[in-house]
């Protein structure tokens, strides 16, 4: 069941799980990798390549520090990245291109399937 995947969140406040549908967008902060709900703000240490094999179709990585849940992108505009609980990140012009590329792509297919 879809409801059943998390990414497992271990560190010296808390040990949790994170539900993978809730994410909006996971990013590498030097030796910790954060990890953006709608409601928090969580953490782990290790890189964010470890999280990769938790991820399914619907996340995308912009970049080399920061990987996005597309289901939660509500608009791409002006080099920003829009969630849907008013959360927003800004990128650069070449990452931002790609990653609005990536989203079209998303949206259209979901629309056909």
């Amino acid at each position: 069941m879809e409801s059943e995947k998390y990414i497992p969140i271990i560190n010296k406040e808390e040990i949790c799980k994170v539900y993978i549908e809730d994410i909006l967008l996971i990013e590498q902060d030097l030796r910790k990798t954060m990890i953006y709900t709608e409601e928090n703000k969580l953490w782990r240490y290790g890189k964010i390549d470890e999280l990769l094999r938790f991820l399914d179709d619907r996340f995308f990585r912009c970049h080399q520090s920061c990987i996005i849940n597309m289901d939660k992108v509500i608009k791409m505009k002006e080099q920003t990245i829009f969630f849907k609980n008013g959360f927003k990140i800004v990128m650069g012009k070449e990452k931002f291109k790609s990653a609005k590329q990536k989203f079209a792509h998303y949206m259209i297919n979901g629309l056909l399937s």
